[in-house]
């Protein structure tokens, strides 16, 4: 493998065959969620591992059990979990992030098993905990916790409202309303005391984006996946993107090859890197065609054009 790869702009065959699975990967993963809401609604788990969707119905029931324990807590009544268990899977992006979550958990557990990275402190969180930068070792320090209690929530199934991001926290919120509508003081209150403890940028989505923010220019570091470790490299892919955490962690699965590999290039990570990674999640893997001749600046162009496209097929 080597490291080098021409800059040259220029475009050539090769472009077709990136752009083509580009074209196929996200065809696919846009029919993601709606898979999702039929596979909760429906049972059938052909499609899907049976892990992963188990661990997103866990995590419904948790976040329905939580809204009910504050409802109650605020004065309101209970037995609404079935109502609520209709009303979560509608908020928007809920699906998606839960499912991100279970995938992200996955791996987490196979390059574990793999290579023996542990699921909370990577080589490259651990160097960060050790900078002799004051800030930079604090930052790494709320990191670990956060990475900590997240594989704790993960093996019991559970996801506390305070890690949502806040856009899912207050469509849940919403949800809330919606399934207790004839106790919407109750539910007001409720809604009001989970607002005043909450804090984004303390949720492990936040302290990861933080972190990965301050590291600047040397964030490509953590594209590299087994020094980095799943988190760390999903959020610093995101942060060189789209800002999609979600898309990264479905580019990271098979059939996705593409999608992962231009996403790497366009986020400055070397080809040497890119075959490291396609090899850990994919052993059998084949590099996409054009790949070496890929410049920085056309993975991000080919990105944009698979998006466009996208878009007009919506």
């Amino acid at each position: 493998m080597t490291d080098r790869m021409s800059e040259a702009p220029g475009r050539d065959s090769s472009d077709s065959s990136l752009r083509l699975q580009l074209a196929r990967g996200d065809a696919v993963v846009g029919s993601v969620v709606p898979v999702l809401r039929h596979l909760l609604v429906c049972g059938d788990q052909g499609l899907f591992g049976d892990d992963v969707l188990a661990r997103l119905r866990a995590m419904l029931d948790d976040l329905a059990n939580q809204l009910e324990y504050a409802l109650v807590d605020a004065g309101g009544r209970g037995g609404i979990i079935d109502m609520l268990m209709e009303q979560l899977p509608e908020v928007p992006g809920l699906l998606a992030h839960l499912h991100a979550l279970a995938l992200e958990w996955q791996m987490t557990q196979r390059l574990a098993d793999r290579l023996g990275v542990d699921p909370v402190v990577s080589p490259l969180l651990q160097a960060l905990i050790a900078s002799s930068e004051a800030e930079t070792s604090a930052r790494g320090m709320k990191l670990l916790a956060a990475q900590a209690r997240f594989a704790q929530n993960q093996r019991r199934m559970q996801l506390p409202l305070s890690e949502l991001p806040a856009e899912l926290l207050h469509g849940v919120l919403v949800a809330l309303h919606v399934a207790v509508e004839d106790d919407g003081e109750a539910a007001a209150r409720a809604a009001q005391a989970l607002r005043e403890h909450y804090d984004e940028a303390s949720t492990r989505l936040g302290l990861l984006a933080r972190l990965v923010a301050a590291m600047g220019a040397g964030s490509v570091a953590a594209l590299a996946l087994a020094h980095g470790g799943v988190a760390m490299f999903a959020s610093a892919l995101a942060l060189a993107g789209d800002g999609v955490r979600e898309s990264v962690l479905l580019s990271m699965r098979d059939g996705q090859q593409a999608r992962l590999s231009v996403s790497l290039r366009a986020g400055g990570a070397k080809l040497g890197v890119i075959e490291e990674n396609l090899l850990i999640l994919h052993p059998q893997t084949i590099r996409p065609d054009g790949l070496a001749r890929l410049s920085v600046e056309r993975a991000g162009e080919l990105l944009v054009e698979a998006a466009q496209a996208l878009g007009r097929l919506a």
